[in-house]
């Protein structure tokens, strides 16, 4: 026998529970111990803020997300990519954007976020510098 579609009703009290179980999700990958758990959370965690407008407005769910993002990790991934995987440093670039513009004030003049200023300046810095030289041996 079918069961009959669930209701627009029905469907919207479902959302916040998943919601919930992939930020938890995400929150777990963000604390395992491996960097390919911490990417794969990362991945996952601006998918979420960039597609979930609920996430996006709750500013202490914000703050929480950010705290939950290892800053060791965050600035590896920045190291990293700047030198190996540009995906890497795009990720770590996204995801400080995203939480630049959603953060509280407060937060956002926090040395977490501020602090990783001149690291992000320096691989600019290096990436021009590689892309100079490429462009220069053509």
């Amino acid at each position: 026998m079918e069961q009959p579609a669930p209701s627009p009703s029905q469907t919207e009290e479902n959302l916040p529970s998943e919601q919930d179980a992939s930020i938890a999700k995400i929150q777990t990958l963000l604390k395992a111990k491996d960097d390919t758990s911490r990417f794969v959370g990362l991945a996952l965690l601006k998918s979420v803020l960039d597609n979930s407008q609920s996430v996006r407005e709750d500013e202490n769910f914000i703050v929480t997300l950010w705290e939950s993002i290892p800053s060791k990790f965050l600035d590896r991934l920045i190291r990293t990519g700047s030198r190996r995987d540009m995906s890497m440093l795009d990720l770590a670039v996204s995801v400080l954007h995203i939480f630049s513009s959603l953060l509280p004030e407060t937060a956002r003049k926090g040395d977490r976020l501020v602090g990783r200023i001149p690291q992000l300046v320096s691989c600019l810095l290096q990436w021009y510098a590689v892309f100079l030289l490429r462009n220069q041996q053509c």
